[in-house]
């Protein structure tokens, strides 16, 4: 994704690719309650059978040869970009930050030669981030 195009140009194909094989899909509209994605990157919730979720999967990875997708799931929890979503004993999801295990935690130093503005934001910035995405109030609070 080198060029600054390249996510506008992902998210239209993606966007073409989804309206006319995701969206029509009848294993969609019966299992999927909630899509969502990200350039490349797709989350959602199946609520069928795991043998037609896999039909799911190779139904798209059969459509063009090129694009190939990638499938993790897991019916307790899952990533999503920076977002561990969990799965509870009633049903209930909740939401926690996400760190993948090669992330090396690199923090702008203060003294580096940014705008001071943009310095003096990032702790505020980083608990608004924290905030929206941690869904028990008590462990950000």
């Amino acid at each position: 994704m080198g060029s600054n195009v390249a996510p506008a140009y992902a998210n239209a194909y993606m966007n073409s690719f989804e309206e006319s094989f995701v969206y029509t899909d009848v294993r969609y509209k019966e299992h999927i309650n909630c899509y969502l994605h990200y350039i490349d990157d797709i989350f959602f919730i199946w609520t069928g059978p795991t043998n037609t979720l896999q039909a799911f999967y190779q139904t798209l990875n059969s459509i063009y040869p090129e694009l190939k997708f990638t499938i993790h799931y897991d019916p307790n929890q899952i990533s999503f970009l920076d977002t561990l979503v969990r799965k509870d004993d009633q049903g209930l999801l909740s939401t926690d930050l996400f760190s993948k295990p090669t992330d090396c935690n690199s923090l702008l130093h203060y003294s580096s030669s940014h705008p001071k503005a943009t310095r003096n934001s990032l702790p505020c910035s980083q608990f608004t981030r924290v905030a929206r995405i941690v869904s028990d109030p008590d462990i950000y609070a």
